[in-house]
């Protein structure tokens, strides 16, 4: 099955030998029978008897010291793929590019990395366990054929014909789970928008009630359908499984007879046989929708990490291992740079460009326009975030190549509007706490946070004081371009006064460029250039000096 070859891939050396303690363990389950058997005909032979038992008991003693091998390190092997497998994905998720990220939504990569993984890690001690079993059965239809051969293609015939039904059982399980796994997505989707737009859905009724009964009920409904129809036929599957057990009982005892010549007690121990593994037998069949869940989960993330595979390779690759060193520039910019968004049906959807522009070093430039203008969009292409239909990107007249792209953002600090509050300072070896708790002070952030043990107290605040966290992360940074995507919208006008007045012309003063989306008409004069843009171009330009 794919899960077991997954897992044998996987595992390598490690789990061959948990695959050797795992067949030596089923071996010895299946000789238990024969001696089982054995003894129950000598019984009344205390020689034998006492010999039987002591086999017996070295059996079960390697028995159960092979099993606890094997399911022991099962789980470290488990929980290792597992770890290894999401390490994997998101070291290939922070290789792939911004606008390949918000196209899949971080929903999915989520569902995939946390759901579909633990349906992995759950099968898989699920899957050796079982795997024991099947080695008795094998040992014990082994037996059978030594006992008459008659039985055991009897037996074989029975067992084949179940197998047969129950493929074509699964086989119309398979798209379910498939239809499941998509399903989940789409719930997970919409109830991030719940958790995320929470104060929103609390102001408006309306919207509360058609995000809820419109959309994630009936997506909810729909979810509950899969896994009900889905379970339905997993139901159908066991029957069919568990039914091959008391059809070769029937077979064994009312069929064999009247096929061949056969002792009444070779047939009352190959019944014995047969009564004798119905537990494995029925641990082999338990686990088989298991095996057919976690399969398809195996192919979703296959899948995924295909098509990262594929966007990460468009791409030269960055070496992530080492930071690098930073360069001076006299000016940036941006070549017939133009950007296109696809609709949902895939045609050309919202255009941008071609923009043309240069930023000189030092300068406060402040872009301005109406919402959907492209003034975000724009900020995106020129950090090297959003790869341009066409265009390029400039360091002092020369064109960025795509192999320089990862040191071309290096130059930059960012706080979009959608921007992420991190709770600890990463990237910031050194950090002169002193400082930090001065800029603290500064942004009016003294009472409701503090950097304690590595990390900030408290992050759970009001918009406008996690931009300015953002900023004193971005001046702890002290990247020579800062770009600001209406950092003051959300600030008192105090402190928005202060932006303008103080913080942004103290940073001109450190030599810091500064590119700044903003509405703030009022402030426009602490800039020395005002770039409009209007559907997606450049529309005016004008100098405050």
């Amino acid at each position: 099955m794919n899960f077991l070859r997954f897992l044998s891939k996987e595992s390598g050396l490690f789990g061959k030998r948990i695959g050797a303690a795992t067949l030596f363990s089923g071996l010895i389950s299946g000789f238990m029978v024969t001696i089982i058997l054995g003894a129950a005909s000598t019984a009344s032979d205390p020689t034998q008897s006492f010999r039987n038992l002591l086999l017996f008991g070295v059996a079960l003693a390697s028995m159960m010291i092979a099993k606890r091998y094997s399911l022991r390190h099962a789980t470290d092997l488990t929980e290792n793929i597992v770890r290894r497998l999401r390490l994997r994905i998101t070291d290939k998720i922070r290789r792939a590019e911004l606008f390949y990220f918000e196209k899949i939504g971080a929903e999915r990569f989520h569902n995939l990395l946390t759901t579909e993984t633990q349906v992995i890690s759950t099968t898989a001690t699920m899957a050796i366990n079982a795997s024991a079993s099947a080695v008795m059965l094998l040992f014990a239809f082994g037996f059978i054929a030594v006992l008459s051969l008659p039985a055991f293609f009897l037996s074989l015939s029975a067992i084949a014909a179940a197998i047969f039904a129950y493929r074509i059982s699964l086989a119309s399980v398979d798209p379910l789970l498939r239809q499941t796994i998509n399903q989940e997505n789409k719930f997970f989707a919409l109830l991030s928008h719940l958790l995320r737009g929470f104060a929103e859905v609390k102001m408006n009724v309306r919207k509360n009630r058609d995000l809820y009964d419109g959309h994630l009920v009936p997506a909810a409904d729909e979810l509950c359908d899969l896994k009900v129809e889905t379970g339905h036929r997993f139901v159908t599957t066991t029957i069919i499984t568990n039914s091959a057990f008391y059809i070769l009982l029937a077979v064994i005892i009312f069929i064999l007879p009247r096929v061949t010549q056969v002792e009444p007690t070779v047939i009352m121990k190959i019944a014995a046989v047969v009564l004798f593994v119905f537990g494995p037998l029925a641990e082999v069949v338990g686990v088989l929708p298991f095996l057919a869940k976690a399969t398809v989960s195996i192919e979703a993330i296959n899948e995924m990490e295909a098509s990262l595979d594929r966007e990460v390779g468009r791409h030269p690759p960055t070496d992530l291992s080492k930071p690098p060193q930073p360069r001076s520039f006299q000016s940036l910019g941006v070549r017939d740079l133009m950007f296109q968004y696809d609709n949902a049906d895939g045609s050309p959807g919202y255009e941008l460009g071609p923009l043309s522009v240069d930023f000189a070093q030092g300068q406060t430039v402040f872009i301005k326009g109406g919402n959907g203008s492209g003034k975000s969009t724009f900020l995106k292409l020129f950090t090297g975030l959003y790869p341009p239909k066409s265009g390029s990107l400039t360091i002092d007249d020369k064109d960025v190549l795509p192999s320089q792209i990862q040191n071309y953002r290096e130059l930059f600090s960012i706080v979009f509007t959608d921007f992420h509050l991190f709770d600890r300072l990463y990237g910031l070896d050194a950090i002169d706490e002193d400082q930090l708790a001065q800029l603290i002070y500064e942004m009016e952030l003294a009472e409701k946070t503090a950097f304690y043990e590595g990390r900030f107290s408290n992050i759970e605040l009001s918009t406008g004081q996690r931009k300015r966290l953002a900023l004193i992360t971005v001046l702890l940074e002290d990247k020579p371009v800062l770009i600001f995507d209406e950092w003051a919208a959300d600030q008192d006008p105090a402190f928005r006064r202060h932006f303008y007045h103080d913080i942004l012309p103290a940073l001109k003063a450190e030599g810091k460029t500064i590119i700044a989306a903003t509405h703030d008409d009022h402030y426009f004069h602490t800039a020395d250039r005002i770039i409009a843009m209007d559907y997606g171009k450049f529309v005016e330009q004008e100098s405050m000096n």
